[in-house]
C-alpha cells in the first residue's frame, strides 16, 4: 500500500500539468524586467507539469504512486510499467535538479541558458511517445486544445 497517495483522477492531472504548459507558453515570450525574475515561474510550471503528466500516467495505468515532486522517482515508477520511460532518463534528472530551488529559497540563480535547457527538456518529455499518446487521447476525448512542443520556446 503506498503512502499518502496522490488522490487526484489522470484527467485532472492532465488538466492541471495542461495549465502549468498555458503558463509557460504565456510567460516564455514575454519580456519583463530585471528579465530574470520570471525564471522560477517559468522553471516551477516547466517541473510541475512534468510531475503531473508523469503521475497521470502511473494513475492511468492502474498503480497508486505517493504524493511527491520527486521526478526521478515517478519516472522510475512509471519505467515498472513501461521501460521505454528509460529514455527520458536524463530529461527527468535535469528537471529534478531545479525543483527545490523553486520550492524553496536557493542561492543559486536559475539562468537564461537553464530555462532553454529545462524547455528542451520539458519538450522532449511532452513528445515522448507514452506521455503523448496520454495527452492526444485526454484532447479527443474532451475536445482540448493541448500545447505543442513547438509552441513552447524559450524567448530570445
Amino acid at each position: 500500500m503506498v503512502k499518502d497517495p496522490v488522490t487526484e483522477t489522470p484527467d485532472e492531472l492532465i488538466i492541471s500539468g495542461e495549465k502549468d504548459l498555458i503558463n509557460v507558453e504565456i510567460l516564455l515570450p514575454k519580456k519583463f524586467y530585471p528579465e530574470d525574475l520570471m525564471y522560477s515561474p517559468i522553471c516551477f510550471h516547466i517541473t510541475m507539469a512534468v510531475e503531473k503528466f508523469l503521475k497521470s500516467y502511473i494513475i492511468s495505468n492502474g498503480k497508486d504512486i505517493e504524493k511527491t515532486h520527486d521526478l526521478n522517482y515517478l519516472r522510475e515508477s512509471a519505467m515498472k510499467i513501461d521501460a521505454s520511460f528509460g529514455e527520458i532518463a536524463d530529461d527527468c534528472r535535469l528537471l529534478n535538479d531545479f525543483v527545490p530551488r523553486v520550492k524553496y529559497s536557493s542561492k543559486i540563480p536559475i539562468t537564461k541558458q537553464n530555462i532553454a535547457d529545462m524547455t528542451k527538456s520539458l519538450n522532449t518529455i511532452c513528445s515522448f511517445p507514452p506521455i503523448k499518446t496520454m495527452r492526444d487521447s485526454f484532447k479527443q476525448r474532451y475536445k482540448f486544445e493541448i500545447i505543442d512542443e513547438a509552441a513552447a520556446k524559450p524567448a530570445e
